[in-house]
């Protein structure tokens, strides 16, 4: 019964048969297809140029030692760090939350069975990543290097599994939290989990680097030159896989390269059966698990004093603040939500922690001189600033606000609250959630490059105002076109092309911008703050039509929405 759930499960979670019925059959808003498809590759091409930089400066400074497979090392950990952390909120959503749960559990079929057929179709999500970190990696590499039949055969295998231990633990860990943690706390003990994970492995790798040799680095060098310490070995300590599917791909003997893959395959093989074990002793009992509510029996005098204190609680306020609280806690419910809204300014503040960690001289002088003119303090300072617009454009908070209703929107459309005034809480909340993505960002560059506080100041408040500007946009292009018609959660956000769309538009605000602040301090000769004061006007005169056009087109818009 496997192959012909899975087949459903994938049609469910990508929504082939309606997308192929809608644009086909009916024929009905065919222009959709191009209109996403072009910026959606464009993005995606992008990204893949980068990680083909970066790759082949791995590749290039790896040849130096003798050592170029180390990319390789680098991109699977990087991997093995995705995965599970997307992973573990996406199986939490498609296993327990999917709408078709009703229909299955009462069907013939062993709770294993359903569990292996979910797994499968969040393993197709999670190719997409591996694709466009492990496959420029591999182009950049034969390259410089070389690669023939038996190169690219492996680098298959290694595409194949590369996901399947990370995804196969969290969903054996997911599966275990559904199980004995109680319904009321299961959401938050997920993210909580999932971000201490995160921190566990980025802890490790700084503190991994910072075991560097502290005495003479020449003996060191001298020894990876004579090839008696491995960089693939010595990275790969923080993930074995890592080094595992290195060697599958680039080991010199045919003899290594089979061991390799057979400790590789062999520990997928190990990881799926826990995740099946785990599946099979548990996946019903947390899904019993989360639809009950504990009950308690109250005395008279306590339901007085409960009563009362709800009273106290209780205050009047605006109905826009009503509704901030009401998008707040609904987002904060669903991990997958969070993970996708606030992870990336979690991740990236740490990364730029690291080097200041290492007692390097010559990296200790870069950090000192990205502040030593005030040149490069200023420009230093609009880095800062188009950082925080990047991390906000990545923030699903105002690109997905309409699409995470789905069903439910006929609430928002009943309730008597103007459309305006909806619209305005939503914005209000991306507005809170791209502060609170900024703010480790800054205090993190603050700290490493000691930036003073008139110059964190005005990169806040400069990278704040384009990024209201970008979650605006995204706000309105959901609310144009939202997709509500997705059957879990993980759906509204992971198969939602909207939430691709700030990305684009912010890369071209940050360009034209960035030229602009060329032109005024350079090309004129204006000063910091009279830059700054223009860039500052110039953001505002675009948002403010923004808002307006935004908020006068709430009521058109909500009206013909169906949920």
């Amino acid at each position: 019964m496997f192959w012909p759930l899975f087949r459903l499960t994938v049609n469910n979670t990508f929504g082939l048969s309606a997308a192929r019925y809608r644009y086909f059959v009916q024929k009905k808003n065919v222009w959709e297809i191009p209109a996403v498809a072009i910026p959606i590759g464009g993005v995606l091409v992008a990204l893949s140029l980068l990680v083909y930089t970066l790759a082949r400066g791995f590749v290039t400074a790896g040849l130096q030692v003798g050592q170029p497979q180390i990319a390789f090392t680098f991109a699977l950990v990087v991997l093995a760090i995705l995965t599970f952390v997307s992973g573990i909120a996406s199986v939490v959503s498609v296993f327990f939350f999917s709408t078709d749960l009703p229909t299955l559990v009462p069907l013939p079929l062993r709770p294993s069975t359903i569990v292996q057929a979910k797994f499968a179709a969040v393993l197709l999500t999670e190719y997409l990543e591996v694709l466009l970190i492990l496959l420029p990696t591999a182009i950049a590499y034969a390259q410089l290097v070389g690669g023939g039949l038996v190169y690219w055969l492996a680098v298959l295998l290694v595409f194949l599994a590369v996901p399947i231990v990370p995804l196969a633990l969290a969903s054996a860990l997911s599966l275990l939290l559904m199980r004995f943690i109680n319904r009321r706390h299961r959401d938050v003990l997920l993210v909580v989990f999932s971000l201490a994970f995160v921190a566990v492995v980025l802890w490790f790798q700084m503190s991994f680097i910072s075991m560097a040799p502290e005495g003479d680095p020449t003996v060191f060098l001298r020894e990876v030159l004579a090839g008696k310490v491995s960089l693939v070995n010595l990275i790969g300590q923080a993930y074995p896989p890592a080094a595992w599917g290195t060697n599958v791909i680039a080991a010199p003997g045919t003899l290594a390269r089979l061991g390799s893959l057979l400790g590789f395959l062999g520990l997928s093989g190990a990881a799926l059966w826990v995740m099946n074990l785990a599946g099979g002793r548990f996946f019903y009992a947390g899904l019993i698990g989360g639809t009950e509510l504990a009950r308690r029996r109250l005395t008279a005098e306590q339901r007085t004093t409960a009563r009362a204190e709800a009273e106290t609680r209780t205050v009047q306020g605006g109905v826009v603040r009503a509704l901030f609280w009401r998008e707040w806690r609904l987002f904060m419910r669903v991990p997958l939500y969070v993970m996708n809204g606030f992870l990336a300014s979690l991740i990236v503040p740490v990364l730029f922690l690291a080097p200041t960690t290492i007692k390097d001289p010559d990296i200790q002088k870069l950090l000192a001189s990205l502040t030593a003119s005030s040149n490069a303090a200023f420009f230093s300072a609009l880095v800062l600033a188009a950082l925080i617009v990047f991390l906000v454009s990545l923030n699903t908070t105002s690109s997905s606000a309409i699409s995470r209703e789905g069903k439910t929107l006929w609430i928002s459309k009943v309730i008597p609250v103007l459309p305006e005034q909806q619209v305005q809480a939503k914005m209000l909340f991306a507005a809170v959630a791209a502060l609170v993505s900024a703010l480790p960002v800054v205090i993190i560059m603050g700290f490493a490059l000691r930036m003073s506080l008139v110059r964190l100041a005005w990169a806040l408040l400069l990278g704040l105002l384009a990024s209201a500007l970008v979650l605006l946009l995204g706000l309105l292009y959901d609310m144009a076109r939202p997709y509500l018609k997705w059957t879990n959660p993980q759906q509204a956000v992971k198969n939602n092309l909207n939430v691709i769309i700030p990305l684009p538009v912010a890369v071209g605000l940050l360009a034209v911008m960035g030229l602009l602040a060329i032109w005024l301090y350079n090309g004129i000769g204006l000063t910091e703050l009279a830059t700054v004061g223009i860039l500052a006007v110039v953001l505002v005169a675009l948002f403010v039509p923004a808002y307006r056009v935004t908020v006068a087109a709430a009521k058109r818009l909500y009206e013909r929405l169906e949920p």
